[in-house]
């Protein structure tokens, strides 16, 4: 005969308030970590510790997806160690189609390798990234084979190029894993850190200089960011590709296919910091408008025309049409009396 053991009725009892709560707490917090993962508009991301790789937090990281713009951080990568930046880039015809972002690069005109590099990676501009890579490369393809030689060393062997710019293109693509290697990689250039953390580039293009201000929106708002790469798309939409200090420490956040770029990138940093920018400081920090400067003609002197400036002068302008307009309407009302007598 076997032994049996009844449970004692108040352990049974027990056991029973324990599941209880246990059920109770899975259903609290489950909706809550649902409804943050669903915050999150990203196909793809990852928040990653820069030296251990340790993932901080991240959702289908090893998907391979379109990189839009944040291809640029591995053209530049290449440009870099393959170019002092004071080299004479000149354009061939096909710069001209290229679509936008660009810096409107003007064929057969000699630009320096470096004000190309900081137009690709700060503009974002396609032209550039061609111009660097026909140069560095012999052609786009072939700086392209290049590319992706480099993406193995560093251990991105889920990274394929086709271009430089990361405009659309079949069997283009990477992971969010390995642009955060990339970036990593990146980091461990003075030149390249210089390029990402600079809020402003002055590009001088013919008659004009143009002023572009750093599509990286976080570092104009987020004192930790040190600075990143975004990209869109309509068929890849919104990337990054970032890195932000913390405590000695820099983390790297790469996110592909977003719907909500910066919305995504606050959520998903809320797991690092407590005080991050609102929606208006973002919003705040949009790329503005291009300041340019005129020229001359028939003088070789550069003279800066500032918006106030501007404003002021057509305010004089209309002051004196005004003045004139005044003065002719009264000339009449005068003449009219004077026939009215």
């Amino acid at each position: 005969m076997t032994n049996c053991v009844a449970k004692p009725a108040g352990m049974r009892y027990n056991h029973f308030v324990v599941h209880l709560i246990v059920a109770i707490i899975l259903l609290v917090l489950i909706p809550f970590s649902l409804s943050a993962n669903e915050s999150i508009s990203a196909i793809s991301y990852l928040l990653v510790e820069k030296d251990t790789f340790q993932v901080i937090s991240g959702r289908d990281y090893d998907r391979r997806l379109a990189p839009a713009s944040t291809t640029k951080v591995m053209t530049t990568i290449v440009a870099l160690e393959r170019l002092r930046g004071d080299e004479v880039v000149v354009p061939d015809n096909a710069v001209v189609a290229i679509p936008a972002s660009k810096l409107h690069l003007v064929p057969g005109k000699s630009y320096r390798a470096m004000d190309l590099m900081k137009g690709a990676m700060i503009e974002s501009a396609n032209d550039a990234a061609y111009a660097i890579a026909s140069y560095v490369g012999g052609t786009e393809e072939s700086f392209a084979r290049i590319m992706n030689d480099k993406a193995r060393t560093i251990g991105a062997y889920d990274t394929n190029f086709k271009n430089a710019s990361g405009l659309p293109i079949d069997g283009q693509y990477t992971t969010c894993w390995d642009l955060a290697l990339m970036f990593r990689h990146g980091l461990e250039n003075d030149r390249f850190k210089e390029i990402i953390s600079t809020r402003y580039f002055l590009f001088e293009n013919g008659k004009r200089s143009v002023r572009y201000k750093n599509h990286n929106r976080l570092l104009f708002c987020f004192e930790p960011a040190i600075g990143g790469k975004t990209g869109f798309t309509r068929a890849a939409r919104h990337c990054y590709v970032g890195a932000f200090e913390k405590d000695r420490k820099v983390y790297i956040l790469s996110l592909l296919g977003s719907r909500n770029l910066w919305g995504d990138a606050v959520n998903i940093l809320k797991d690092l910091y407590t005080e991050l920018p609102s929606d208006r400081e973002i919003q705040l920090a949009k790329s503005g408008p291009i300041t340019l400067t005129s020229y001359h003609q028939g003088k070789n002197k550069k003279q800066t025309v500032s918006k106030k400036q501007t404003v002021s002068k057509k305010s004089k302008s209309r002051k004196k049409v005004a003045t004139k307009t005044a003065s002719a309407k009264h000339k009449k009302s005068t003449k009219k009396t004077k026939s009215t007598r």
